[in-house]
């Protein structure tokens, strides 16, 4: 008997093999953590798991530096430490770290919002930020 594990491709707009990139244009800096969904941009993503239609059920995951100080769903920046962006599917925060279960016929909406730490102030400026999103048959 072999088992062979299927594999899934997840990739950006620029197609397969390319990351995911979010473009969340400019921001008002007093307006983070000021307005709840102030910022909210959507993760593009092309979903494409080899036998989904005989096995639908996924799972997927955010790896990647927390921000100090804030819940486990907020993704530090590497451009400010005070500064993160608010990991969600849907309409519920996303953990970094932890799995969330979906069929592949109705993938996951996934975004960011920006989020200030309230520690100091954020800098103005291009933000970035890297995390590693893994998608696996449950």
């Amino acid at each position: 008997m072999t088992v062979v594990e299927k594999t899934c491709d997840i990739y950006g707009d620029d197609g397969i093999g390319q990351p995911i990139t979010v473009d969340m244009g400019d921001l008002i800096i007093k307006n983070i953590s000021k307005v709840e969904d102030y910022g909210k941009t959507e993760i593009r993503y092309t979903l494409d798991c080899e036998d989904a239609a005989s096995n639908p059920a996924l799972k997927l995951k955010f790896e990647g530096p927390r921000m100090d100080k804030q819940a486990a769903n907020v993704l530090a920046t590497t451009s400010d430490p005070n500064l993160g962006l608010r990991l969600m599917a849907g309409n519920n925060n996303l953990n970094l770290g932890t799995w969330l279960e979906f069929n592949y016929n109705t993938k996951p909406t996934l975004s960011v919002i920006p989020v200030g730490s309230g520690d100091g102030g954020i800098n103005d400026g291009p933000m970035t930020a890297s995390a590693t999103l893994s998608v696996e048959y449950q």
